[in-house]
């Protein structure tokens, strides 16, 4: 009777800490995602579409799982999901562990983002992309197909992924667009914030710098704002891409007192973070404009809405070749997909 007791305990345990853990690694996962950019629980909104993703997957993870408790058709031990729901939580507190710690990485640039983050997404990835394969492993043995099932599962999750970056580029496109700027007064202290963007060879400014730089100078020369934010740090080598737009744009003959400059930031997270943390508070700002690409205004909204910040956004008149606007539509795709579910 001891040993029925004991593995039954065992069935227990096998069958039910994959949804305990599911349970518990939902809220860790919203933990991670505010402290991550030192963001108070309080400013937690579970409307937010990347909280409601998060959410949307581990219900159906624990729907799964609790439909799989009580299946009396199945041969497949309680125990085939508990190893993937172990390797979840790892990777969760992996990816925790390695935006927390300061490794000793190259200074390596991979689409404009340091290595260190591509690593920390990777890990993510790799716990999102978990969670998709235990879903899919466990309806599987629900409805009955057994044959292939990990190389199906395997390839079931591939495919969800690719989804969840097609639903991502939708959204950007169908939200295209930018603020309208007649509730803006003249007059008052509005802010046109410049998103730093890469260092150019020579420290000149690439076309999409320049093009955000014109398009502030063209807000200030027609008094939509009276003052200009600089944003962006430098490489080893190179000028900040603050100082390299200030020295752009010192033929406008503006005053350099109207010309502030932020050289510190190196993401456009890093550059929301600023605007909420540092020129909300400095100064008694009526409004303020960010400036960027058009292709890039949607994940820098999004970003501006996990911070709870209100904003007005300006596209630059920066003009792409069909082949240059798909790969930054795909870029940005992954960005947000990648900010939306883990907010780095």
């Amino acid at each position: 009777m001891k040993k029925n007791k004991n593995i039954l305990t065992r069935k227990n345990i096998l069958m039910f800490s994959p949804f305990f853990l599911t349970v518990i690694n939902l809220p860790f996962l919203y933990y991670l995602k505010y402290s991550n950019q030192d963001l108070p629980l309080n400013d937690f909104r579970i409307s937010y579409i990347g909280n409601l993703i998060d959410l949307f997957f581990s219900a159906v993870l624990l729907i799964a799982l609790i439909i799989f408790a009580f299946h009396k058709k199945t041969t497949y031990k309680p125990g085939i999901i508990f190893p993937y729901a172990i390797a979840s939580t790892v990777l969760l507190i992996l990816a925790a562990l390695s935006d927390k710690i300061l490794f000793p990485l190259p200074n390596i640039y991979i689409l404009d983002h340091p290595l260190s983050k591509v690593i920390t997404g990777f890990i993510y990835s790799a716990y999102i992309f978990i969670i998709f394969f235990q879903i899919m492993i466990i309806w599987q043995i629900i409805f009955g197909a057994f044959q292939l099932i990990r190389l199906r599962a395997f390839f079931n999750s591939t495919l969800l992924m690719i989804c969840l970056l097609i639903f991502t580029f939708l959204y950007i496109h169908l939200n295209a667009g930018t603020n309208k700027l007649y509730a803006i007064k003249k007059g008052q202290l509005n802010v046109a914030v410049v998103l730093g963007a890469a260092v150019w060879s020579h420290n000149s400014v690439s076309p999409s710098h320049a093009a955000r730089i014109d398009k502030a100078v063209e807000l200030y020369k027609k008094g939509i704002v009276n003052k200009i934010q600089l944003t962006g740090g430098n490489t080893p080598g190179k000028l900040s891409e603050a100082e390299v737009a200030f020295d752009y744009i010192k033929p406008q003959k503006i005053n350099p007192a109207n010309i502030w400059m932020e050289k510190h930031t190196s993401s456009t997270i890093e550059q929301v973070k600023y605007i909420k943390d540092s020129l909300m508070t400095k100064y008694n700002i009526s409004h303020i404009l960010i400036v960027s690409d058009g292709y890039h205004l949607i994940r820098v909204r999004e970003i501006c809405r996990f911070f709870n910040i209100k904003t007005y956004l300006v596209a630059s008149g920066l003009k792409l070749s069909l082949e240059h606007k798909l790969f930054y539509d795909l870029r940005e795709s992954i960005a947000l997909s990648v900010f939306w579910l883990f907010g780095i």
